[in-house]
Formats: structure tokens, sequence, C-alpha cells
């Protein structure tokens, strides 16, 4: 079993980067209209990595092992996590319902996502399919990054300490994300780390398998089916 934790671990630092870059140029070369759909579909590869990390770890890849409970992030309050929580949730709603009223806002909101169409769906059926892109990333992502790559690198077979950790794999998450640029991969990577304070201060994934879901879910809010036709 540890043979298949290295190969996932290998999988995530090198694989999915390589993969990333190999999608992006499909994705703006490509002249097969399903491109987008066809990629949607890869996402089959997440839930396996995510099955194989469930098989070495099973039910505990969801919940923070022993050695975290003496580490300084465990006793962070969990009512200001909870907090900061409720308090990011809430200011994502009121973005996505201001930035559907205000033109100015809505405007300087298209120009960034403009940049990312090659990946962001356009029509019903690209929409219908990034629900699922959405909550696979949210489940499985999490699953692999906060559940499997920390204890991975923390505990067995690294012992490079919590914090090490933490920073190694929120980098790992955002070199998965090369397709939104440089900005984006230290975007995703703070992101990561704040899912991964999260799920150390908690002790589950559910809340952030949940909010990661979330923020994905976002973007069929914030744009319009066919607005990035043009």
């Amino acid at each position: 079993m540890i043979t298949c934790e290295h190969l996932l671990a290998l999988f995530l630092f090198v694989g999915v980067p390589i993969w990333d870059v190999l999608e992006t140029r499909a994705l703006k070369t490509g002249t097969n209209p399903r491109r987008k759909i066809l990629c949607y579909q890869r996402i089959i590869v997440e839930w396996i990595a995510a099955l194989v990390a469930w098989i070495g770890l099973r039910s505990q890849v969801f919940l923070v092992w022993s050695a975290v409970h003496r580490s300084a992030l465990q006793k962070i309050n969990l009512s200001f996590v909870l907090g900061f929580v409720l308090a990011f949730a809430v200011g994502s709603v009121l973005q996505a319902y201001f930035t559907r009223r205000n033109l100015k806002l809505r405007d300087k909101t298209m120009k960034a996502f403009k940049g990312l169409a090659f990946i962001l769906p356009i029509t019903r059926e690209e929409r219908a399919w990034f629900v699922v892109v959405a909550v696979t990333a949210g489940i499985c992502e999490e699953v692999l990054y906060r559940g499997f790559l920390i204890r991975y690198l923390s505990d067995f077979p690294w012992h490079i300490g919590l914090w090490i950790a933490l920073c190694v794999s929120s980098i790992a998450f955002g070199m998965a994300h090369g397709y939104q640029g440089l900005y984006g991969i230290i975007g995703t990577a703070l992101l990561g780390t704040i899912m991964a304070v999260i799920f150390i201060v908690t002790g589950t994934l559910w809340l952030p398998m949940a909010l990661h879901a979330v923020i994905d879910l976002r973007i069929l809010f914030l744009l319009r089916t066919g607005e990035l036709m043009s």
C-alpha cells in the first residue's frame, strides 16, 4: 500500500501539472466543438485518484490524525474559523449579486473571465457538466491535497512537519491550476492554505469540501449562458 501512496503523491506533484499543460494546450488549439465537455468528462481521473487515497486511508482520509492534535493549528479558535467561513460564503454571494447588477464591476469580471474562456462553460450542456466538475473538485481535490497529501508529507513516511507539509501541499495545489496563469497559481495556493487550516482546525474535510464546491459553482452565477461567445 505504501507503493500506491508514493505513486499517488508522484501523480499529484508531477502528473497533474503535466496533465494541466496538455489539457490547456488541447483546449486552446483544438477544433472539436465538444473539446470542453471531453475535458470535463476526464475528471474521472480525479475520482480514481481519490479512490486510491481512500483505499489507503479509508475513512481516515476525511479526518485529521492524532499527531495534529498536538499542533499549534489545532489550537486556533474554532469559532473564529467558522465565522471566517461564514463571512467568506456571504461575501461570495454578495459579490455574485452585485457583479450581476453593477455594470462596471461586471465588465471587470467579464474581462478576467475572457482570459479563461477556453475552459469556462458557455453552452447549457457545458454548464451542466461544469456542475459535475465543481462538485468533483470540491470532493476529490480536498481528499487528495488536504486529506491525503498533508498527512503523507507530515506523518508517514516523510515526517517533515505539519507546517511544511501544509505549505508544500498548497504549492502543489496551486501548480495543478497552471491554466490560470501565475496569479491564478498563487491565488489557488493561498486558497489551498485556507482550506488546509479549516480542515485541521475543524478536524474533518466536510466543510472544506463544501466551501470548495461552492467557490467553483459561483462561476455559474456570475456567467450567463453564451456570455463568453464573443
